[in-house]
């Protein structure tokens, strides 16, 4: 199957590819996606332009293993939950939790998820997928939560946006989805200025545009905002990231050099 994504849209190819590569090691991985191989081999494009992208490939499965074990958690909390995966892409996590009766919405604009319904045709009825920019405050509307517990996931995106996009992003949440909660990965500035040495996203292409240096900022951003925690993607699997696990001990290395896993509620 031939894919036509180009620009920031095309990234979600990166991930497709750092999952399934996981998967496929022969030691024991952070994560087993058998989906995402599946879904890798079903489509003509030339996935060895990524073979060189070993940081790529660690940053994306330990952040969805901090995310799976964040998500799993709420949901075991929360069984009657529904989880709204923002730019969702070719997202799995579904499949990897154990969601109960939770309904899962997964979010994205209209050409990724066509490509998502062909290579995924047969989804459970709790999972929506839907073809609809988070740009356009209309997507609210496709979400029925009714009084139920709502949790937010945005990986891998927020960078992309730019800070007055993820302001109305996070207005929107505030007065649609009151008392919920979202795990949001975080880009620091240090890293966005850096974009041309990144090992697999070009800046030409699919620039960076926002980030955060701490997570505690994003409270400024809309006073709904309460700010829950935050982790960077070190700690707990330094032994897995080398020479940048070691570098990492570094307070300044670790504040400033990878991604966060923020968690914040909605008043």
């Amino acid at each position: 199957m031939e894919v036509k994504l180009q620009g920031v849209e095309e990234t979600l190819l990166i991930t497709l590819w750092a999952r399934a590569y996981e998967t496929k090691k022969t030691t024991s991985g952070l994560l087993e996606d058998p989906l995402a191989v599946e879904m890798m081999n079903k489509l003509d494009y030339d996935f060895n332009k990524f073979a060189k992208a070993k940081w790529s490939q660690i940053g994306t499965v330990v952040r969805s293993h901090i995310f799976d074990k964040e998500a799993q958690d709420f949901l075991h909390q929360h069984q009657n939950a529904v989880c709204i995966n923002l730019a969702a892409g070719l997202d799995t996590r579904f499949y990897r939790l154990d969601c109960g009766r939770a309904d899962w919405y997964n979010f994205d604009l209209p050409e990724v998820m066509a490509l998502r319904r062909t290579l995924l045709p047969e989804e459970p009825e709790n999972v929506h997928n839907i073809g609809r920019s988070i740009l356009d405050p209309s997507w609210v509307s496709s979400v029925d939560a009714g009084n139920r517990p709502v949790l937010f996931i945005m990986e891998g995106a927020s960078m992309y946006f730019s800070k007055d996009e993820m302001k109305n992003l996070f207005a929107g949440i505030a007065t649609n989805f009151p008392g919920a909660y979202m795990l949001i990965e975080v880009m620091p500035p240090f890293i966005i200025g850096k974009q041309k040495y990144h090992d697999s996203v070009s800046e030409k292409t699919a620039p960076f545009k926002w980030g955060v240096k701490d997570g505690r900022e994003l409270e400024t951003m809309n006073p709904a905002i309460i700010y829950k925690g935050q982790r960077t993607l070190y700690e707990g699997y330094r032994k897995r990231w080398g020479i940048m696990g070691i570098l990492s001990c570094i307070p300044w290395w670790n504040q400033n050099c990878n991604d966060k896993i923020v968690k914040i509620a909605f008043r």
